[in-house]
């Protein structure tokens, strides 16, 4: 009787982890768009930027996009113009050229009277009409790198508009809230992170340290102190202190972000915060607080109320069991004032729910709207009593 052996070998396939997969999608990408929500914080942009300079800095293509950004004066430091503040010209138009027959020998445009002129020479022979074609091909991006957004809706126009794009492309999604909706082909989302910034540092250190420079250093620097607003804040952990301490010894300009952000603050700013604190109210133990301003304030104070950002950040710091942050002001318009309400959530509280009743714009962090029928007392009433009836039930 013979007995055959049978060796089998084993090979054993190891399945890359998140961090992998993220970079074989980014070697593989031509261009890359980095977007995030509209109602950003300096955290995001931050993270945008550092992420931006260091994949061109391996030499990809990339593209900033915010829908309808607008730039925060204190961000001077940061170079906010490589942000637009739009999403358009998203396939490509292809003009094509037989060239079986005749050789390209050189080309170049130019522009006039409405036109784009399209100069080719051949190297011999002629190019008939007969030999050009043109056509229309995929989307121009072949990866999208979401910051700091809980969902694909929060992009606003940028998603509805372009619904098709973000459904047909990759998608990689990077966050630190507990609100995302992990909506990513691959989502790296940590709510232990203190910050995106944070998150993003281990990210590129794992693919290229080497490629972290000044000026990555400074934008991700920049990101931790804003989301932790300036190490006040209880998510701060040594490994973010440690972090800072790193990031300045590879050349982040600290004083440059400090100077910018807390010690350049106009007298004007701080004459706003002023009065939204002589006006603060609260209820259900802190939960909730708001408090009311009228186009005067923003006048006598030589303030906007794109400013409010900054209050709404102050006031979470200031006050750790707050839930709820409602801020109700006049804006000029023209020729009258429109009452507004900003309502922002520290929890995990989605504030679009608790103001549906106002069919409210934003994500699950912030909601806006408007109240054109209502002077500052009425709107007051009405919203915090409707989101006091919403956080009781």
């Amino acid at each position: 009787m013979f007995h055959w052996a049978i060796k089998v070998k084993t090979v054993i396939i190891m399945a890359l982890n998140q961090e992998q997969q993220t970079f074989e999608l980014i070697k593989k990408s031509q261009l890359i768009l980095i977007t995030f929500k509209q109602e950003w914080s300096g955290d995001t942009i931050s993270s945008a930027l550092a992420l931006s300079y260091f994949l061109k800095r391996m030499g990809k293509r990339v593209d900033i996009v915010s829908q309808d950004f607008k730039p925060w004066s204190s961000l001077g430091f940061l170079p906010l113009s490589e942000v637009k503040d739009r999403l358009d010209n998203l396939q490509k138009f292809i003009i094509s050229i037989n060239t079986e027959h005749t050789q390209v020998g050189e080309f170049y445009y130019d522009k006039g009277d409405g036109r784009l002129n399209i100069y080719i020479t051949p190297k011999e022979g002629q190019i008939s009409p007969s030999d050009l074609s043109t056509s229309t091909s995929g989307y121009k991006y072949d990866l999208i790198i979401t910051i700091n957004t809980p969902d694909l809706e929060s992009l606003g126009e940028s998603y509805q508009k372009h619904a098709d794009f973000f459904y047909a492309t990759p998608k990689i999604n990077i966050d630190h809230s507990n609100k995302n909706e992990h909506f990513g082909n691959i989502n790296l989302v940590n709510i232990a992170a203190a910050s995106t910034s944070e998150m993003l540092y281990d990210l590129l250190k794992e693919f290229g340290e080497n490629l972290i420079d000044e000026n990555i250093a400074t934008y991700i620097l920049a990101g931790i102190i804003m989301a932790s607003k300036n190490f006040k804040t209880k998510e701060v952990t040594p490994k973010t202190l440690n972090l800072a301490s790193l990031l300045i010894a590879k050349g982040a300009r600290r004083e440059q972000i400090i100077q910018n952000l807390y010690q350049n603050r106009f007298l004007s700013t701080l004459k706003l915060w002023g009065r939204v604190l002589s006006r603060l109210n609260n209820d259900l133990d802190d939960k909730l607080i708001w408090s009311v301003l009228s186009a005067q304030d923003f006048l006598e104070t030589a303030t906007a109320p794109e400013e409010l950002n900054d209050v709404i950040d102050e006031l979470i710091v200031s006050m750790p069991k707050t839930e709820i942050v409602v801020l109700i002001y006049e804006e000029k318009l023209f020729d009258r004032c429109e009452t507004k309400v900003i309502v922002y959530s520290t929890k995990n509280i989605d504030p679009l729910l608790i103001t549906q009743k106002f069919n409210p714009s934003g994500n699950k962090e912030i909601a806006k709207f408007s109240l054109p029928d209502c002077n500052l007392a009425s709107a007051e009433k009405l919203v915090i009593q409707e989101i006091k009836q919403k956080l009781l039930f």
